[in-house]
């Protein structure tokens, strides 16, 4: 078994070498400097293996989805933004209230659609601040996004209660909680339109949908996708698997698949395509000058077409059970070693039952000046906020002024092994302490 993990390791190494992405992590004369990273060597989402399969038979936690609602699939929760803001019939003056402390894939719709956005503050637990909330709500409020942060429901029932009482709609987003549930009421039980994405919790290249709370109604008819994308998908689900030794045992179909795509090319003097530009074209989006690329990209088009269908298979065959329950249990462990590294402050204290973290964030004093370490050393990792809309939001919230320089959101999904977590732990360590 040794001499098969050293080969399936140096494989996984192999494939993950062949793609480098970029990261901006500063500025230099007001411009954006990118440098190339290499890829993580644990998967930041999860993948698909083989023990993760065949859960068909198991109990189901509770889930977002098990509220019944009528929906729409999108590729990705930000559009269903989209979609909840044309169900509003929201128009140019319109103000939308979400977040200080946000993405800005949120507010790409928003100002798309012609509506302002108006940012609140939020607690050092990530709760939503009602009375700032409620100081800015306006005759102009159409709706207020409300997010469960990092897996975690904060304090949705409190802003429920305020949009009742000023009859304006609430957005709640839960893109990163699918399971549990807090004081008896399932995830996304609170909000008139919920967004969804399955690939935060899933092995699934896209996916994502906006429920909608009855009464409200839609007769919205998504595009559907191609034959070619959706080999394509599927595709790209087990290539990145096998960046991370996972699925190995199709690796020689995979690389047969590959070597006859590239041949059949060659022969028909196809040159391969330039990398798709996910970037915003200022012509269609204009004032968007803040929206970001890749995994921050937001194209406004997309938002008509709905999700490969894996996305909808993947989630009945997995053993939601498990993923749950491991989930917990990583969480867990890097909660409590995570304590004991000089230099980070667990920022959720408890996790209490019923909750199913997305994922584990950390607060790192400093953190600009570890950070392109932990790139460097190929960390999985996420940066929740790095890149606010504007000015605006970072002066209307301390805390989202603090946390989005110094917050860092690591793994904790079902697949990572024990081993993984040690090694993640232990090179966050290294860095932390080499630098001092």
């Amino acid at each position: 078994m040794g001499l098969l993990n050293t080969f399936i390791n140096r494989y996984a190494a192999r494939r993950r070498a062949s793609s480098t992405s970029q990261t901006t992590t500063h500025h230099v004369n007001g411009k954006q400097v990118f440098r190339n990273i290499p890829e993580a060597c644990l998967p930041v989402f999860p993948v698909i293996s083989f023990k993760s399969l065949f859960g068909i038979f198991s109990k189901k936690p509770a889930t977002v989805l098990d509220h019944g609602y009528p929906d729409i699939p999108v590729t990705a929760a930000r559009y269903a933004i989209t979609h909840a803001l044309r169900l509003l019939d929201i128009k140019p003056g319109d103000e939308i209230l979400l977040p200080a402390y946000h993405c800005t894939v949120m507010v790409a719709p928003i100002v798309k659609m012609g509506a302002t956005p108006v940012f609140f503050k939020i607690a050092k637990n990530l709760d939503s601040d009602i009375n700032d909330i409620a100081q800015k709500i306006t005759p102009q409020t159409k709706a207020i996004i409300a997010v469960n942060y990092c897996g975690f429901v904060q304090n949705i029932a409190d802003v429920r209660a305020l949009c009742d009482m000023h009859n304006v709609a609430l957005i709640e987003d839960c893109a990163h909680s699918f399971f549990g549930q807090k004081d008896g009421v399932t995830v996304g039980g609170y909000g008139d339109y919920v967004l969804v994405s399955t690939r935060k919790f899933f092995p699934v290249p896209e996916g994502g949908s906006l429920m909608i709370r009855p009464p409200f109604t839609h007769t919205t008819r998504q595009k559907k996708r191609t034959l070619t994308a959706s080999l394509r998908a599927n595709l790209s689900l087990i290539e990145k698997s096998l960046k991370h030794g996972r699925l190995w045992l199709l690796a020689p179909l995979i690389e047969l698949v590959n070597f006859l795509i590239q041949g059949t090319k060659r022969l028909l003097g196809k040159v391969p395509s330039p990398v798709e530009n996910t970037s915003v074209p200022s012509s269609l989006v204009p004032d968007m000058k803040n929206i970001q690329e890749g995994e921050n990209a937001y194209i406004h088009e997309i938002a008509d077409k709905q999700a490969v269908y894996i996305h909808q298979l993947i989630p009945k065959l997995l053993n939601s059970v498990q993923v749950t329950k491991r989930r917990r249990q990583n969480f867990l462990w890097l909660y409590n070693n995570f304590q004991e590294i000089k230099g980070c402050r667990v920022l959720v204290y408890e996790l209490p039952d019923g909750i199913v973290p997305f994922m584990f964030p950390v607060y790192i004093e400093n953190l600009q000046k570890y950070f392109p370490a932990f790139e460097d050393a190929a960390l999985p990792l996420q940066r929740f906020a790095q890149f606010l809309w504007d000015d605006t939001a970072e002066e209307a919230c301390p805390v989202t002024a603090d946390y989005s320089k110094n917050v860092i959101l690591f793994p904790c999904h079902q697949e990572l092994s024990q081993a993984d977590l040690e090694w993640l732990a232990q090179t966050v360590r290294t860095i932390l302490e080499r630098a001092e």
